[in-house]
């Protein structure tokens, strides 16, 4: 599975992105539980919405797969806290991607806050979440409370 991501990466530096898109296609179909697998899809598809050509754009429908995807990536990974920062970072900073804007950016913003739950002690996943949050005065004293170690 390891050399198969190699690969791809490879693919991927090259900008061979419909070999890239094929392999992890039948390599995810494969491992559906792998969340490595997964979390390198799913980076790949929101990542060559800017950066594939229009020619790739034309054959192969990203964001709805995006979408598939991140429903699917809940569906298996919800208690992952890797999973619900990456998911919930994307869709936080760019909703539209994925349909109804308010909705997901309130989902987005859930996830980062249950990645914390679940890992209280990792600063990356508790500064992203206060980022997020947008009322910045209101909330400083919660904001400076969250940011010590200890547990929300």
């Amino acid at each position: 599975m390891t050399q198969s991501l190699q690969d791809i990466f490879t693919l991927e530096d090259n900008e061979r992105f419909d070999e890239a898109f094929d392999t992890y296609s039948k390599l995810y179909n494969q491992n559906k539980n792998d969340y490595k697998v997964w979390k390198h899809f799913y980076f790949f598809l929101w990542s060559v919405i800017e950066d594939a050509p229009s020619s790739f754009h034309d054959k192969v429908n990203l964001r709805h797969l995006l979408q598939i995807m991140f429903d699917e990536g809940k569906k298996t990974f919800a208690g992952n806290a890797d999973f619900n920062f990456i998911a919930g970072y994307t869709v936080s900073i760019f909703p539209y991607e994925y349909g109804d804007y308010d909705d997901l950016e309130k989902e987005g913003k859930q996830m980062l806050f249950k990645a914390v739950q679940l890992q209280p002690d990792n600063l990356i996943y508790r500064m992203v979440y206060l980022g997020s949050i947008s009322n910045v005065t209101n909330n400083y004293t919660d904001k400076q409370r969250l940011t010590q170690h200890k547990k929300c």
